[in-house]
């Protein structure tokens, strides 16, 4: 696959982020990964991601609260997808500036779809 672009992936659970950046680096991205929305606000400051994955509930600050960091920031046309078992949330979130929920669990190739219909195109030019 030709894909192309910066995810940032959030999920306080080590297996699951490293499942994510691992399928999705082997689709074309480049995957960084953070395990708690403090590290992910600064790293998304840094690495400018085309796309935000994020966990909704983490211990601290939870992926509403990263959503208004990274608005905050400056990072307002970013697209983020909130992964959740939440089956309520995506109502609940209508006017929360999420993109869309991707309800867990979820299998690759939706997880896949999701993230081609959603990413930001790179629009830096290759050197």
């Amino acid at each position: 696959m030709n894909a192309s672009g910066t995810i940032l992936a959030i999920d306080n659970d080590a297996p699951t982020v490293d499942l994510i950046a691992e399928f999705l680096t082997d689709e074309g991205y480049v995957v960084h990964t953070a395990s708690n929305a403090d590290c992910a606000v600064a790293l998304a400051l840094e690495i400018r991601p085309n796309l935000v994955l994020c966990d909704l509930h983490m211990p601290g600050r939870d992926g509403i609260s990263l959503v208004e960091g990274l608005r905050t920031y400056g990072l307002i046309d970013v697209p983020i997808v909130l992964m959740t078992a939440d089956t309520a949330a995506p109502e609940r979130l209508k006017d929360s500036g999420i993109d869309v929920c991707l309800l867990k669990p979820f299998d690759l190739d939706e997880l896949l779809d999701c993230v081609t219909t959603h990413i930001r195109p790179d629009t830096t030019t290759p050197v």
